[in-house]
């Protein structure tokens, strides 16, 4: 059958259009198919993202706690267990090498032997006023300025109970001390500064307290020469009951000349600080048996 030029050109628009429908179909489902499978495949390669299960993972051992440290004592200070093996109680914890312990006597000579206080104070002989003087007075007494303000202290509580004071003597350089040794010798009849006890009455040049300017001979103004009488004085009694308020102490008891092998000097005065002088008194001790608690021998 010839069809005419006209229903060709329809029929084959028709063919074309049926192509073109067929041609797009095909397309769409490959594609679709192609999705589909890529999701699959992306699904199945990506991990699990809930939390696993608790029960397949280790428990995390636990660290056991360290213990705490026990604390190390502190070592017991010598001169503690040192009072302890005397029966006495702990001592004050100082510097034994600090100025106001310095041990003098004839045994533990000043080193150098002319040694001389860095600076003097120079005071009122009866107390009567109060001015530390550092320029040389012949008319007042020397003493070592480190000392002055205590012992003013001292002496003005001394003579508010009512009781006369009189600074007989202080510093003494290395010449005065020996020419005080040298009398006293002569006046006794001895070469050494001893009495037939053995103890000393003077000291040499050298080996005096005085020569620290830390020391302090009192009595009173009615009795300047200093014998065993002293010791029954008010003022030298009021003195020794009262002189560790001020960080002083009796230097010389007559009950300790075995210890300090000196006679008996009821007007000499030692500063120590208050904190020694007290523990001295309440224990009964004099410089040497203190800093020998220190390992000072």
């Amino acid at each position: 059958m010839i069809y005419s030029r006209p229903v060709r050109i329809i029929l084959g628009i028709l063919c074309f259009a049926l192509i073109f429908w067929y041609l797009s179909r095909w397309y769409n489902n490959s594609v679709m198919s192609f999705s589909v499978g890529a999701a699959q495949v992306s699904e199945s390669a990506e991990p699990d993202a809930a939390e696993p299960d608790a029960a397949a993972v280790p428990e995390e051992a636990e660290t056991p706690a360290e213990p705490e440290p026990t604390p190390t004592p502190e070592p017991e200070r010598p001169e503690v267990l040192k009072a302890a093996e005397l029966g006495l109680p702990a001592p004050p914890e100082i510097d034994i090498s600090q100025w106001q312990y310095v041990l003098v006597n004839g045994d533990h000579p000043l080193d150098p032997y002319d040694y001389e206080p860095a600076e003097l104070a120079y005071l009122n002989m009866t107390g009567d006023d109060t001015e530390i003087m550092t320029g040389f007075d012949p008319n007042r007494q020397m003493v070592d300025i480190l000392i002055a303000q205590p012992l003013i202290d001292m002496i003005q509580a001394c003579k508010a109970a009512g009781l006369p004071v009189f600074l007989s003597s202080g510093y003494r350089s290395y010449a005065t001390q020996q020419a005080n040794f040298e009398r006293v010798c002569y006046n006794n009849g001895i070469t050494d500064g001893k009495n037939a006890e053995g103890n000393y009455i003077t000291m040499p040049a050298g080996c005096s307290e005085h020569q620290t300017g830390l020391c302090i001979d009192i009595t009173d103004y009615y009795h300047e020469i200093k014998n065993d009488e002293l010791a029954q004085l008010p003022t030298v009694q009021w003195l020794a009951e009262h002189c560790a308020d001020y960080g002083f102490v009796l230097r010389f008891p007559q009950d300790k000349r075995d210890v300090t092998h000196v006679m008996g000097e009821s007007w000499h005065f030692r500063y120590v600080g208050e904190e020694a002088a007290k523990y001295m008194t309440e224990n009964n001790l004099v410089l040497e048996e203190f800093v020998a608690l220190y390992g000072v021998e």
